[in-house]
């Protein structure tokens, strides 16, 4: 199983997107719906920040008329950039990191997703930042 998941990082899908130096804020279009925290958000454009200013693991993901609230569970401040990677697992999205300036947010799998990952092979797609 965590072969299963590591392959899965390891072929994460990745929007790369560009980020504002003074707000700390990603801009990505996600062509697909996703999961993240267990929230289905829809295919949209995302404007991705802190959530809070004394959490660095709370993100807010701002989207044409969705918006939600995630909390990561590790920071790496070593590995920074910006971009978000994503696991398909049978015909469905979840976010696993969120990159940026700051370092690398990493959202575990849900215990939904590993039961999916059971069940079906696990596919990834590149998918171009605009």
């Amino acid at each position: 199983m965590k072969k299963l998941f590591a392959l899965l990082f390891t072929l994460g899908v990745t929007l790369g997107s560009a980020a504002t130096a003074n707000a700390q804020a990603l801009k990505v279009n996600v062509p697909f719906d996703f999961v993240v925290n267990g929230s289905i958000l829809p295919a949209s454009t995302y404007f991705v920040r802190e959530a809070l200013s004394n959490d660095n693991k709370a993100l807010l993901f701002l989207g044409e008329g969705q918006n939600s609230v995630a909390k990561a569970t590790d920071l790496d401040s070593t590995i920074t950039g910006t971009k978000l990677v994503f696991r398909r697992v049978g015909g469905q999205y979840f976010l696993g990191d969120v990159v940026t300036l700051n370092g690398k947010l990493h959202f575990a799998p849900s215990r939904n997703e590993k039961e999916l990952a059971r069940a079906v092979d696990a596919q990834s797609l590149t998918v171009a930042a605009e």
